[in-house]
């Protein structure tokens, strides 16, 4: 019996060789332009995501194919991974700057008790449950529950003003013979934030472009301690 000729495939023999190759190489060259297309943070995970997603891509396409056809499919195999990796770096971002802001929890008490100075304050900050040490735990849980870290400098201090409003709200008034106590409870009040300032660059620039409620207050506080810190002149 005589053996049934076999066919040879498209791809056998040395005829494919240069094909192949050329295919190899038009695949690297895409999915290396889809890799310059990603940020340079993009860990080794990713690219390798990338690669291994625009090859599943291109399986049906090829060197014969028009440029602008195949630049589309692997612009929209990239799109879905790039809005990915932005959520995620958003995600990150987001959580050192909340992680700044509990770090500056004193700073921003500091600022808005200056900003709510008064009688009522003072008297308050007497009380052994709203000393400054239970406030400042106080408003570094609640910032803890409700930042995002999307928050910029005066939201959160907007927020710290709020809670201190809330709790004044709670106080009776003060007693009248702690007129002379209480005066001198606000003056080292504003002392201790414009020091505060003075330390902080950033916060002292927010206040410096003029945030809303006490800002000359706490510029011309900022201005006492400086000059009060400069050395004489001859």
């Amino acid at each position: 019996m005589s053996r049934r000729p076999q066919m040879r495939g498209a791809h056998d023999g040395p005829e494919s060789a240069p094909r192949d190759h050329a295919r190899r190489a038009w695949l690297s060259h895409w999915k290396e332009w889809a890799i310059e297309q990603m940020p340079a943070s993009a860990s080794a995970t990713t690219r390798s995501r990338v690669r291994l997603e625009v090859e599943r891509a291109l399986a049906r396409l090829g060197v014969q194919d028009p440029e602008n056809e195949v630049r589309d499919m692997v612009q929209a195999t990239l799109d879905p991974i790039l809005q990915e990796f932005a959520g995620r770096e958003a995600d990150a971002a987001h959580a050192r700057q909340k992680q700044k802001h509990l770090e500056q929890v004193e700073i921003y008490l500091e600022i808005a008790l200056l900003l709510v100075a008064g009688s009522r304050t003072t008297a308050m900050l007497r009380r052994p449950e709203y000393a400054k040490p239970v406030l400042t735990e106080r408003l570094r849980r609640r910032l803890h529950r409700t930042l995002t870290g999307g928050e910029s400098h005066p939201e959160v201090l907007e927020r710290t003003i709020a809670f201190l409003d809330r709790c004044l709200s709670k106080q009776p008034p003060p007693p009248r013979q702690w007129g002379l106590r209480i005066a001198t409870g606000t003056i080292v009040t504003t002392v201790a934030a414009a020091k505060v300032l003075e330390q902080n660059p950033e916060l002292r620039e927010l206040v410096s472009k003029g945030f809303a409620a006490g800002q000359k207050k706490l510029r011309a506080a900022l201005a006492r301690v400086t000059a009060a810190r400069k050395p004489p002149t001859s």
